[in-house]
């Protein structure tokens, strides 16, 4: 299974149509999918009591990232960075964490030029310190409110081919790093 990580909660969020999207297109290429909607995390992840008492949404959702075989993360960015509801949720993930072993790919967000680059590289840098393997192509959708068509997805050729492209790379990726009949306990490369 991939997991699609909507990596914001905010109300109306344009990633949250990109994360639809991203379902869609690794399902027509055969791969369950399971979408990770921070937007339905309770309102306790917010307490400081969150780091002790762990919120049982968390522990589910931690569950998924464990059992997924790879995960997607569809990013906007805020602020010059990504969500801080997202960092909370990494924050909160037992130890030893999901993420590690984990391969992931990215996708940016943004309705500026730049497609959530900053967000992207911060983002890596905590992934990578978390010790998943990154997909090396991440894809920055820039003015994604001109990329967004009038039945609320990619319509653009060439957003469509580069998504297209991405995820038949990422699926190869992991592939190679957790075969499809391996368990998630013990990633490791395969063989070349």
């Amino acid at each position: 299974m991939i997991a699609i990580l909507i990596g914001t909660n905010r109300l109306g969020s344009r990633t949250r149509l990109v994360g639809a999207q991203l379902v869609r297109l690794y399902t027509a290429l055969g791969e369950p999918t399971h979408a990770i909607d921070l937007g339905l995390l309770p309102v306790e992840v917010g307490s400081p009591r969150a780091y002790t008492e762990k919120p049982a949404e968390v522990s589910r959702l931690a569950l998924s990232l464990g059992a997924a075989r790879g995960l997607v993360v569809a990013l906007p960015e805020y602020n010059g960075s990504f969500p801080g509801v997202l960092k909370l949720f990494l924050d909160l993930l037992p130890h030893p964490s999901p993420l590690e072993g984990k391969p992931i790919c990215l996708v940016g967000v943004a309705r500026g030029r730049f497609g959530g680059l900053r967000a992207v590289e911060d983002l890596q840098r905590h992934l990578l310190y978390r010790r998943a393997y990154l997909y090396p192509h991440s894809i920055l959708l820039s003015d994604i409110d001109e990329l967004l068509g009038t039945e609320a997805r990619i319509e653009d050729p060439a957003a469509v081919k580069r998504l297209q492209e991405q995820a038949e790379g990422f699926v190869r990726f992991v592939d190679r790093i957790v075969p499809p009949t391996e368990s998630r306990e013990k990633p490791r490369l395969a063989s070349p």
